[in-house]
């Protein structure tokens, strides 16, 4: 009975084995991937920034006297010379100041004409006393107060003059603030603003209070470009750089330029900024336009730049995506040993490459990259087939693993040689 049932039981033992036997006969089904050649392609690494267009020379008019404005010599859009008259404020109240002042100088000079025709007689006075005073004719006392006397109108003739070079000094001022409400362009440009008309009011800036804005003028031949680039990219910048810019206008059109000045300082902080914004630091890079395209661009435009920091002209590159690393594997070991000493991690890359229907890993020898591709200075060669994807599948690829390319994979035919 007992070698019945042993019987039995290795005959059900079997039945069970036999679809696992079989799969394993069978083998893995090969998995589908998307694959692409490895080819020379020309590899750029860049830093994406935002920013606005600005005129590099412009000047924004404020006046330095209180005035209501009289007349206007320009319009928007006039081309106008450094000295060119452009507007007049009113001028009644500086022309009295400057008639007031030239009283007051006027006034002095006849002062001191006066102190010179005392002090001459002080002066004979003081020698006719002295020879009285010989003569035993004049007490000594008398002697005394004509000294006094002629030292007091010396030095009121100073005095005079002193009060002569300060009206003369006030006069000066009068005469500057007249002059002033005369406003002429302090350099040649265009008139891109026009900020107040006749008959309004233009208010000098004062310690707290901004004052009016009457005009802008700006060379119109120097646009430029300000972008804003982060402090952990800032040493990858450099002068000369090739820079790629889309205006928000023309979002289509890539204009070409070119990094001409670093700052050494950062993007000064908006007032009121929160604690969080005063930790970031941002530098303003200015880009200057080699070729505006024909363009009608307009200062304030916001553009995003691409910087290219790097480039390998024609190289070995593969797609981003098929690159893999071994910091995952040691991510899975340190999660897994809980509380164990962190092993010290040599960073690996590799990829795989499709070997006649297997996978086959190739550690590679990384360069730059950029958005969508990898330089590759070792490990593969041109014209082999790497596989890109899907990640799902890629993630989990072993050495050897069956694979088949899918329809849509990219032909060997991209292998193009570098050229010469």
């Amino acid at each position: 009975m007992k070698r019945k049932k042993l019987i039995v039981g290795i005959g059900v033992a079997a039945l069970l084995c036999i679809p696992l036997i079989a799969k394993m006969s069978r083998g893995e089904p090969a998995r589908t991937v998307e694959t692409e050649a490895v080819a020379y392609r020309e590899v750029r690494s860049s830093i994406l920034a935002s920013g606005h267009l600005a005129y590099e020379e412009q000047v924004l008019l404020s006046p330095e006297v209180i005035g209501k404005v009289s007349s206007i010599h320009v319009r928007e859009g006039q081309r106008v010379t450094a000295g060119d008259p452009l507007l007049v404020l009113d001028d009644q109240t500086y022309r009295a100041d400057v008639a007031q002042q030239q009283a007051v100088v006027h006034q002095q000079r006849i002062n001191i004409e006066q102190q010179q025709l005392n002090l001459k007689n002080q002066e004979n006075q003081f020698k006719r006393k002295q020879e009285l005073h010989k003569m035993k004719m004049l007490a000594d006392s008398a002697i005394d107060d004509a000294r006094f006397a002629l030292d007091s109108a010396r030095m009121e003739l100073r005095n005079s003059s002193a009060r002569l070079q300060q009206a003369e000094a006030v006069l000066k001022q009068s005469n500057e603030r007249l002059a002033k409400t005369n406003i002429r362009a302090p350099i040649s440009g265009t008139i891109t603003s026009m900020d107040i008309k006749v008959g309004e009011t233009a208010v000098a800036s004062q310690v707290s209070i901004a004052g009016s804005s009457l005009m802008t003028i700006a060379n119109t031949d120097s646009m430029i470009t300000e972008v804003n680039v982060d402090e952990t990219d800032i040493a990858k910048i450099a002068v000369g750089q090739e820079v790629a810019i889309h205006t928000a206008a023309y979002p289509d059109v890539a204009l070409k330029g070119k990094v001409y000045e670093i700052p050494l300082s950062p993007k000064a902080a908006p007032q009121g900024a929160g604690s969080s914004a005063a930790l970031s630091r941002t530098y303003s890079i200015k880009v200057k336009l080699v070729d505006t395209k024909g363009l009608a661009l307009r200062p304030g435009l916001t553009c995003r730049a691409e910087i290219f920091t790097a480039g390998t002209g024609k190289s070995l590159a593969v797609p981003l995506q098929a690159v893999m690393s071994n910091n995952d594997d040691y991510a899975e070991l340190s999660a897994s040993k809980k509380g164990a000493k962190k092993p010290v991690i040599k960073t690996e890359y590799h990829v795989f490459v499709n070997k006649d229907g297997k996978a086959e890993k190739r550690v590679v020898a990384i360069g730059i990259s950029d958005d969508s591709q990898q330089e590759i200075k070792s490990g593969v060669k041109a014209g082999e087939t790497v596989i890109t994807g899907p990640y799902k599948v890629l993630r989990f690829l072993k050495n050897g693993d069956q694979v088949t390319a899918a329809a849509s994979a990219t032909s060997a035919t991209a292998a193009e040689k570098p050229a010469s």
